[in-house]
């Protein structure tokens, strides 16, 4: 049996349209989730009669509305992520982010590539072809077509069993 691992192959991972996509997608969905979050939290505040969380909100300094969003983009990509290997975006373009050897990632590697998120000017990174920006490469995972990836696995695999068993012949 042959011990060579599978590794991406450049044609397969997702085009700068489709990452764009992403992008746009996962934006209105963090956009989304801090409006419920803001609502939760301003409904915890009629509800208790805590007036503070309701001054709070509407006296917000754009500095705590940056940090609001920081934390709310970290969250929604280190959860999605880990525990689904997708996002929002990633779903509606069916696209996946994987490791370098097309599995899951782990959480290491999407922390890294959460936190690689925040370096000014990371947008610019996807300009090359293949696609991988520098959260990509960086935290060495991809975001790779679904579909093309299920198949350039069982194409991998089944030409690693070429010769396994001659008594089959």
């Amino acid at each position: 049996m042959s011990n060579r691992q599978y590794t991406i192959p450049d044609e397969i991972i997702a085009s700068n349209g489709k990452r764009f996509a992403n992008v746009v997608i996962d934006y209105v969905a963090r956009l989304g989730l801090t409006f419920v979050i803001g609502m939760i939290a301003a409904m915890i505040g009629v509800l208790t009669g805590n007036e503070e969380i309701l001054i709070f909100f509407q006296n917000i300094t754009r500095i705590q509305e940056l940090t609001i969003g920081l934390v709310v983009l970290l969250l929604y990509y280190n959860v999605f992520e880990i525990f689904f290997g997708t996002t929002v975006g990633k779903l509606m373009t069916k696209t996946v982010v994987v490791d370098e050897y097309g599995e899951k990632p782990t959480a290491n590697a999407v922390l890294i590539r959460s936190l690689c998120r925040l370096i000014p000017f990371e947008f610019f990174s996807f300009f090359g072809t293949p696609c991988v920006g520098w959260h990509d490469s960086l935290s060495k995972t991809y975001v790779v077509n679904k579909e093309d990836l299920r198949i350039s696995k069982e194409l991998f695999h089944s030409f690693e069993q070429i010769g396994e068993n001659p008594e089959a012949l």
